[in-house]
């Protein structure tokens, strides 16, 4: 199969005519500039802000319908190689649409006027089972708290967040300095954020030692006695690391009979 444009797909018209529409409707306009009464021109501005929600219903008909389907494998394909567009992308754009529709239905007058602005509430748009939902409320109180020209996604994040403290920031670093952290996180077995955390926090990584399993018990003279009876039977042998004032389980196993009253080789 032969691939055209940057999408993949052979069913792509060429850009040239593609995009014709939108240098058509630049002449238009501004043609039409000294006829044209500014009331009309704001109402086409405002239905606009809301093509999201036409391509979310356009998109959702191709995906419900299956529409896809004698030309592309599956959906997510479809918007690949049709639409030059992710799949997870696509959703959204389902998701957000169908949010704005519901408060149109609520009757709501000021809506989300783009994606990013619509998706924050998504969490809040689940049906319970007496059919009921906290979206309106939750975007009457998005409505109630900011004039509409100061609406933005953030705010709406901002104030529908359940648990402030715990919402990612976002923090600006050099792409220099942010190799660094990547180096030192992955030194310490961390995430970057976790790295990023524990430094803020005012600790530091993990010494990677190895455990120590054994612990460690005085010597009673009688074991001594046997320790340094060893030592001088092995004149050419460096004596082990346990050999000393102190004596680890396994070595305090060897001479457990001198504890429980037995004798030893040496009397």
């Amino acid at each position: 199969m032969q691939l055209t444009a940057d999408f993949n797909d052979i069913y792509w018209e060429p850009p040239e005519s593609e995009f014709q529409p939108l240098l058509d409707f630049e002449s238009e306009v501004f043609q039409e500039v000294p006829h044209n009464d500014i009331a009309v021109l704001t109402q086409r501005i405002k239905r606009s802000f809301l093509d999201y929600v036409r391509q979310g219903i356009m998109l959702e008909a191709v995906r419900r319908y299956r529409l896809y389907k004698r030309q592309y494998q599956d959906f997510a394909e479809y918007c690949n190689r049709a639409l030059g567009r992710s799949h997870f992308y696509c959703k959204k754009i389902i998701q957000a649409a169908q949010i704005c529709l519901r408060l149109i239905k609520a009757k709501f007058k000021i809506l989300p006027n783009c994606v990013a602005q619509a998706l924050p509430l998504l969490k809040f748009a689940k049906v319970d089972e007496y059919g009921d939902s906290q979206l309106q409320d939750k975007w009457q109180t998005v409505v109630d708290s900011f004039s509409p020209h100061l609406i933005t996604a953030a705010k709406i994040a901002e104030t529908l967040d359940e648990n402030p403290e715990d919402r990612a920031k976002q923090v600006r670093v050099s792409g220099k300095a942010y190799q660094l952290l990547e180096q030192k996180a992955a030194a310490a077995g961390m995430a970057v954020y976790n790295y990023l955390e524990m430094l803020i926090g005012g600790t530091e990584p993990p010494d990677e030692e190895p455990p120590d399993d054994e612990e460690e018990t005085e010597l009673t003279p009688e074991e001594e006695e046997v320790l340094d009876s060893l030592e001088k039977s092995w004149p050419k042998t460096k004596p082990a690391s346990g050999f000393g004032k102190k004596l680890s389980k396994s070595y305090q196993k060897a001479i457990t009979p001198i504890r429980s009253g037995d004798k030893s080789d040496s009397s």
